[in-house]
């Protein structure tokens, strides 16, 4: 009988066993989503600062134009200048913020696919468990059932052909 309580043991092991993989695959998809979330946010910070960077560099390339044209502000190629690099800084500002926005997005989609992906490796372990459990529970059954239903002798108690000890009635009728 100590063998059937070994065999319960080792059941409530891996379930056990089970239970803590899950915990850590849970615990291991919510830290990997929390480092591509701020990892997001980081480089969405990094599009903005440049995208500031850029602007103030037009202003200064701006500023230089008119110093150089000496006060001419009013002169039709100085304006057509001053208008072509403020549209280029801008330009340049705008792909900034796109390029941190589109890798923050990336990194978004990364950390929510790995949600997805923590949830089907849960739900395996879930499936590995019950079929843990299932196949130990056979096999003690099939270990600790009772006497009457065992089929050691290669024969089914109820099969009157077959079981020399079948007293069900006469066979030969």
């Amino acid at each position: 009988m100590s063998g059937m309580w070994i065999g319960i043991a080792s059941l409530a092991l891996s379930v056990f066993g089970a239970a803590q993989q899950k915990k850590a695959i849970k615990a291991d998809a919510a830290f990997s989503a929390q480092e591509q979330i701020a990892a997001a946010l980081r480089s969405r910070a990094v599009g903005q600062r440049n995208a500031a960077q850029e602007r103030k560099q037009g202003r200064l390339v701006s500023s230089a134009l008119q110093a150089r044209a000496m006060g001419g502000g009013l002169d039709p190629g100085v304006v057509e200048l001053e208008k072509d690099i403020a549209g280029e800084s801008e330009y340049r500002a705008l792909a900034a913020l796109y390029a941190g926005d589109d890798e923050a997005l990336g990194l978004e989609r990364a950390a929510a696919a790995g949600g997805r992906s923590a949830l089907a490796r849960s739900r395996a372990v879930n499936y590995s468990t019950a079929g843990t459990i299932l196949e130990g529970s056979s096999r003690m059954y099939g270990k600790y059932q009772p006497a009457d239903t065992q089929y050691r002798s290669g024969f089914r108690r109820d099969d009157p052909y077959r079981n020399p000890n079948y007293y069900g009635g006469d066979v030969s009728e």
